[in-house]
């Protein structure tokens, strides 16, 4: 990654000390701490906010999102992202009102929303919209500093062991998971409380993975994203138009999935 500065003004990160950086790493590992690397930070939980021990916990994650099967709540998201209309979005609705799969998507959003105000603060509130949509950018670049900490900590011959030193996404599909439990909470919360932090959080996943196929050419994405500053400054102000509609957040998700499985949108 170049020393080019992005995102209307926001500099590419230089220094591993910097006190905005640092808190982004911090929220990254910390997701990452419940989810992927819970048996080094959180034994306790036995893989309960990820896929489970394959013991006495299966993980919450395993009622909705893809591993070893592709649950029914994941195969409504992507029927009704490649093919939207009111009865596919019905279905999605009815699958995740399931009461496991809907106690499993609001316990994870409950952890989510608690690790998000730790760092970050009120989601209603502009300027920590922009500073997450920032720190999405970096995520999504693969230009936060290392995670060295956590990279000593796994064993060279662990298959996270590629991955554990970087805070980002390497898998494509990853982005439309996160899509499909945030569009999930919306539509078992309803209209509540958590409506702003769901609308950001959508945002980011649409900026994150246009940013991220872009950047580092995962997948296919619109035509018009390409690596460079008129794209990062696009994306920003798309990014806040959407802070404050989820259901064109979410609409925008659906189409990089359709772009991602098809080639194009339509």
């Amino acid at each position: 990654m170049s020393d080019a500065v992005f995102f209307n003004g926001f500099p590419s990160p230089a220094r591993e000390d910097d006190d905005k950086m640092r808190r982004y790493v911090a929220w990254y590992h910390e997701l990452d701490a419940w989810t992927e690397y819970w048996d080094i930070y959180h034994p306790d939980t036995h893989g309960r906010f990820y896929f489970g021990d394959r013991d006495t916990e299966q993980g919450l994650l395993t009622r909705f999102l893809p591993r070893e099967r592709r649950p029914a709540p994941f195969v409504a998201w992507t029927r009704m992202a490649t093919s939207p209309s009111p009865e596919a979005a019905s279905a999605f609705a009815h699958e995740v009102r399931v009461p496991e799969v809907a106690d499993a998507v609001m316990e994870i959003e409950d952890l989510q929303a608690r690790l998000f105000a730790n760092h970050f603060g009120d989601a209603a509130n502009p300027q920590v919209q922009a500073d997450y949509l920032e720190s999405i950018f970096y995520f999504a670049t693969d230009t936060l500093p290392p995670a060295a900490e956590r990279e000593a900590r796994i064993a060279n011959d662990d298959p996270r062991k590629a991955t554990a030193g970087r805070h980002t996404l390497d898998g494509d599909l990853m982005w439309f998971c996160w899509g499909m439990q945030i569009e999930a909470a919306y539509v078992i919360a309803g209209v509540n409380e958590g409506n702003a932090r769901r609308s950001l959080f959508m945002a980011g996943v649409a900026t994150g993975c246009g940013t991220n196929f872009a950047w580092r050419g995962h997948r296919r994405t619109r035509a018009e994203y390409r690596p460079d500053a008129a794209t990062a400054a696009l994306l920003q102000e798309r990014g806040r138009l959407w802070t404050e509609d989820f259901p064109a957040a979410a609409q925008e998700v659906h189409a990089l999935y359709r772009i991602r499985e098809y080639g194009h949108e339509d």
